[in-house]
């Protein structure tokens, strides 16, 4: 385990800004200090105050997490110049759900052309996902943010925050175009909290981020970044594993030729969910290579784990969602198959042994449903989606 200097609390209150503490920050940072200097500043955070004679910032000197000796607020150099570019991308082709036409889902809705198993799926799907879209920005603002001291990285995530409320916008518009009054959407929106299922599985996102976010160490503490590298891990499992299965749901309804309005949207929501996953993984890969010492055989079997138990959940989930054993084009056993072949290629994205005994795609019929290239939505063409001449049930 290593030692940090631990001496100050940098999110102390605005009224202790000249503190005898800060003034020796100032002293050192007149100078360009040495590493050994640098290690004993306090790791930066956004609460810093801004004083007189802070240096020059070098890109050498930022860090993606426990970076120290300069300001947050300065926006250049730029470090990581990958994720300056995904910025850019995902502000080009951000989208708007009320430009996608709902109005074959409305009829379908109100003439009740889904079957009862295919109307509690849906409920289910919705709520989970609202819910989840909730959860995901109140990660990256209580907890990730807090420790992440790469500007770039920080503008990206908050980029992500702002998609993400444009991802509830999506559900809210949905229930709303099918004619659902606030009491309507409320009863379905609430749902998460009435089957255990659902709320398991939400909890479980839910402990990595307070155990980040009530951590008794600093940033740049062991302990502290052990707790991050975990809600990392797991917050790239909601993004990569749990938001594509979810989406899998309303794709094989659309493939019968049912809602098929709200899988484009979803389709949109999957586009950003994946270069979220993209960028997440990333973010996982650059903190183990600038803190080698997070990444031993404790960290990797606990990696498995994690994994392992959000395969468990979504099982739970897809028996929880499709009680009579599936629906019509997705059965509950192939639903579990997909989550585990998920959970091996994350697995293998982490260099970390595979869980379970899948290798082939057990619904390669969803790359109809992906937007795989970046493309404006105004200029993107109405996706066609296909009937029910290929579908399967076992």
């Amino acid at each position: 385990m290593l030692d940090f200097d631990d001496t100050s609390d940098s999110s102390s209150s605005f009224s202790s800004n000249f503190s005898n503490h800060n003034r020796s920050r100032v002293n050192k940072r007149k100078s360009v200090e040495s590493p050994e200097e640098q290690s004993n500043l306090p790791v930066i955070t956004s609460l810093d105050t801004i004083n007189i004679g802070k240096r020059s910032l070098n890109a050498d000197d930022i860090k993606l997490i426990g970076g120290r000796g300069y300001d947050l607020r300065q926006p250049v150099p730029i470090k990581y110049k990958i994720v300056r570019e995904r910025f850019l991308n995902a502000r080009n082709n951000f989208w708007l759900p009320n430009e996608i036409q709902m109005g074959e889902d409305k009829l379908e809705w109100q003439t009740a052309q889904l079957t009862s198993a295919e109307m509690y799926l849906f409920k289910l799907n919705i709520s989970y996902l609202t819910a989840s879209d909730s959860l995901v920005p109140d990660n990256l603002n209580n907890a990730i943010l807090n420790h992440i001291t790469a500007p770039e990285m920080r503008q990206y995530l908050r980029w992500q925050i702002a998609e993400e409320a444009n991802h509830l916008e999506s559900y809210l518009f949905i229930l709303e175009s099918f004619g659902l009054d606030e009491q309507g959407q409320g009863q379905i929106f609430n749902l998460y909290q009435e089957v255990p299922a659902l709320i398991n599985k939400l909890n479980w996102n839910i402990k990595f981020t307070n155990n980040v976010a009530s951590s008794p160490f600093p940033p740049g503490h062991f302990e502290s970044q052990r707790a991050l590298l975990e809600d990392l891990i797991s917050y790239y499992v909601f993004e990569y594993l749990f938001f594509p299965l979810g989406f899998s749901q309303i794709f094989a309804l659309a493939r019968t030729g049912k809602l098929r309005n709200t899988a484009q949207q979803y389709s949109y929501i999957w586009r950003d969910e994946n270069l979220h996953s993209a960028n997440g993984l990333w973010m996982i890969k650059q903190i183990i290579i600038e803190n080698p010492h997070l990444w031993d055989n404790e960290m990797k079997e606990r990696t498995r784990a994690i994994v392992n138990e959000a395969v468990h959940l979504e099982t739970e989930y897809a028996h929880a969602s499709m009680p009579d054993g599936g629906i019509i084009g997705l059965p509950v056993q192939t639903y579990i198959k997909y989550a585990q072949f998920i959970a091996n290629t994350v697995c293998k994205q982490l260099n970390v042994k595979s869980l379970f005994p899948i290798k082939d795609h057990p619904m390669p019929w969803l790359s109809e449903y992906e937007l795989r290239h970046e493309v404006n939505f105004f200029e993107g063409r109405v996706r066609e989606y296909q009937t029910g001449s290929q579908l399967s049930w076992d």
